[in-house]
């Protein structure tokens, strides 16, 4: 431990003398008086040494703390300050100094309750290890890291609960010490077995943090002496931590990116606050909330699980479903976009035997971090074997002529779990940015990134599991991290008894043709200006709604509206003006309405969304709730041109079945209800 932790909480389990003085220190009159009373029935008396600071001299103050925490309530109990002092008196100075840091009453009971707990700090390496959860790729099911879990066992080899240790050492006060333990033991017992191409989750309390600068030297030491890179771990804090200083945990989080570890925000879903963090803190994982895991297939947890996935993958995050026990959860999760998946279905938390030795802290380390992905790599024995092997076999004519294509050109040994790449031509590295040094003994996968389409890559793993040719269009990801679009074509490659040995991958870069057909395909659905559907792709999602509705029985609500005032602001301030204001209407329909709900650009100043999959008692109420959202939102001021001004919105509803059952019918009587709505307010407004 560095010398400037010596001494801190994280050290060591704060505890007190059983004998000496006893001070008391509350700024609640109340609270004293209670206290006094207590020590009356109790045969002693405290004395006052000033307003708020009671003395009392005994030989047993264990008895008497755990007695004044019984009598007062929780909320006085944590407001108290405890300080015992052993040996003569001390100036008042110096009382005052120790009391500043001295624990509250709680958790002075809570030190002597949990007493027990204290051999088990004493002896960390033999009474703390930790366990490890496969976390798995949804979409090939490949694993990508580990979640540590850290677990105890008494010097006598009895199991510590979690459900004990951790809320022990919560109300002790003795989390910054147990978080500390739980990191450092993470990365340890992990030494000697983990992948160097895989991750480590590691759990942490932000509250133990005070300045990462200092507070996480021992986990870097740690990393370090097991041999583990810091690009290889990924800390993770939970929303259940009560986080109300999210300017330290930013802080926090910047640390840890600094030193090229990624961080998770876990249990989101659970609070309200979460997808603000999520907003600002962006996350490199984001963990779902186990209730809302445990609920997928359900229409809620469908809903809360689509927003979270939508947010974390435009800023390019990535999404892991914890706790999945059933298929059915798992199914639902690839669905929905989610990335990674944990839980029973894959694999229980288990303890890990090393296969290497720990190195001491600062030697070489076992893997060489500069080759990428030793653990899934070729010995360099097969790849030359490899190599002389397909030289045999190919004429020097074909070998330059693969050398010189202006196709990219791969190589894949399916023989072999990983189906490493064997070959690549020099097209494949000017597309790509990757050296062959770079990419030989990996799988393809690593061209794979955020935006690159799940069900595609399914349907190509499909193919190569089956030996088929299979040709696809794929969002891949250069060395660089810059997107483009590969037009891969498989084909694959027999010996001559017909087994499958090797695939041949062509890459060709179709960016500019898949960029036109993008912009034509929004064209064709989407309004030019606000991005919105149009009128010809709101017919065509509301007829797909009206169709599911009939099948599941659920209803659905349109909602047209219109602004009001809006030609004014094109009279006096110009078109460019108006195409603002209409720009920022559609904004706030964004945030107002649910993210699979249908919002169009109905024309000019006209707007229709549309809520499908409501329940049918249910319908009208939600419906007119809606519409009094959007009105409250779209009557803020809008600025434009330089100028505020302030609109109106008059909005109209109907509901399937009750007001129609054609796309047609449901769009006539919103449009009637709106214009209802807004003559009955001008009405009012002229009376």
């Amino acid at each position: 431990m560095p010398p400037s932790c010596l001494g801190c909480a994280c050290s060591s389990p704060r505890t007190a003398p059983s004998s000496g003085r006893l001070y008391l220190a509350t700024q609640v009159a109340h609270t004293a008086a209670g206290l006094r009373s207590l020590a009356r029935s109790e045969g002693v008396a405290l004395r006052a040494l000033a307003p708020g600071l009671l003395a009392l001299d005994r030989t047993d103050v264990d008895a008497f703390v755990s007695a004044a925490q019984r009598h007062l309530t929780s909320v006085e109990a944590a407001e108290v300050r405890c300080l015992v002092l052993a040996g003569d008196d001390l100036p008042d100075v110096a009382v005052l100094t120790q009391a500043l840091t001295a624990p509250s009453l709680a958790a002075a009971g809570a030190r002597i309750q949990h007493a027990d707990l204290l051999p088990l700090f004493a002896d960390e390496a033999g009474c703390f290890h930790s366990v490890y959860q496969p976390i798995l790729g949804l979409t090939d099911l490949r694993p990508v890291g580990f979640e540590a879990l850290l677990r105890a066992v008494t010097p006598a080899g009895d199991p510590v609960m979690p459900d004990v240790l951790f809320p022990a050492a919560h109300a002790a006060d003795w989390t910054h010490l147990l978080d500390r333990v739980g990191r450092t033991t993470a990365l340890h017992d992990a030494g000697g077995w983990l992948p160097a191409d895989q991750l480590l989750f590691i759990n942490f309390v932000p509250t133990s943090i005070y300045r990462p600068e200092v507070c996480l030297r021992t986990t870097e030491q740690a990393a370090d002496a097991a041999g583990i890179r810091l690009d290889q771990i990924v800390f993770e804090v939970t929303e259940g931590h009560r986080i109300h200083d999210l300017d330290h945990l930013q802080r926090v989080f910047d640390h840890y990116r600094s030193r090229a570890c990624r961080v998770a925000l876990d249990d989101l879903g659970a609070g309200y606050s979460s997808l603000n963090m999520l907003v600002r803190l962006q996350p490199d994982v984001v963990k779902l909330d186990k209730e809302i895991v445990q609920s997928l297939p359900g229409q809620a947890a469908r809903a809360v699980v689509k927003a979270i996935v939508d947010i974390t993958h435009a800023y390019g995050g990535q999404v892991l479903a914890e706790c999945l026990e059933t298929q059915e959860q798992a199914d639902a999760a690839l669905e929905l976009g989610v990335d990674l998946g944990q839980g029973w279905l894959f694999g229980r938390p288990e303890r890990r035997t090393p296969v290497r030795a720990r190195r001491a802290p600062g030697a070489r380390p076992a893997v060489d971090p500069s080759r990428p992905d030793p653990a899934v790599a070729l010995p360099p024995h097969v790849l030359e074997s490899a190599a002389a092997a397909a030289g045999d076999g190919m004429s020097g004519l074909l070998v330059r002529a693969v050398d010189g294509s202006i196709s990219g050109v791969t190589v894949v040994d399916v023989r072999h779990a990983d189906q490493p790449m064997l070959y690549v031509n020099p097209a494949f590295e000017a597309l790509t940015g990757y050296s062959s040094a770079d990419v030989l003994g990996r799988n393809c996968r690593l061209l794979q990134g955020p935006d690159t389409d799940p069900a595609a890559v399914r349907q190509l793993a499909a193919a190569v599991r089956d030996g088929r040719e299979h040709r696809a269009v794929l969002r891949n990801y250069r060395k660089d991290g810059s997107a483009w679009w590969n037009e891969l074509h498989l084909s694959p490659v027999r010996d001559e008894a017909g087994v499958l040995t090797h695939y041949l991958g062509y890459q060709h870069d179709v960016s500019g043709r898949v960029e036109v057909e993008e912009r034509l395909a929004r064209q064709a659905t989407q309004d030019s200006l606000t991005g919105l559907a149009n009128r010809a792709h709101l017919v065509d999602r509301l007829e797909r709604s009206l169709v599911q509705a009939r099948a599941d029985g659920s209803a659905v609500a349109v909602l047209f509206l219109d602004l009001d005032g809006f030609k004014d602001v094109n009279d006096t301030l110009g078109h460019a003006a108006g195409d603002d204001v209409l720009l920022q209407v559609a904004e706030r329909l964004r945030t107002t309405v649910r993210p699979e709900d249908v919002l169009c650009r109905s024309g000019g100043d006209e707007f229709v969304a549309v809520l499908a999959g409501l329940d049918p008692l249910d319908a009208p109420r939600i419906a007119a709730r809606v519409a009094a959202d959007v009105t409250t939102a779209l009557a803020r001021p809008y600025l434009a041109a330089g100028t505020t001004l302030r609109l109106g919105a008059s909005v109209g509803t109907a509901l399937f079945p009750d007001d129609g059952s054609t796309p047609d019918r449901l769009l006539a009587r919103a449009d009637h209800d709106m214009y209802a709505t807004k003559r009955a307010r001008q009405a009012g407004e002229l009376r």
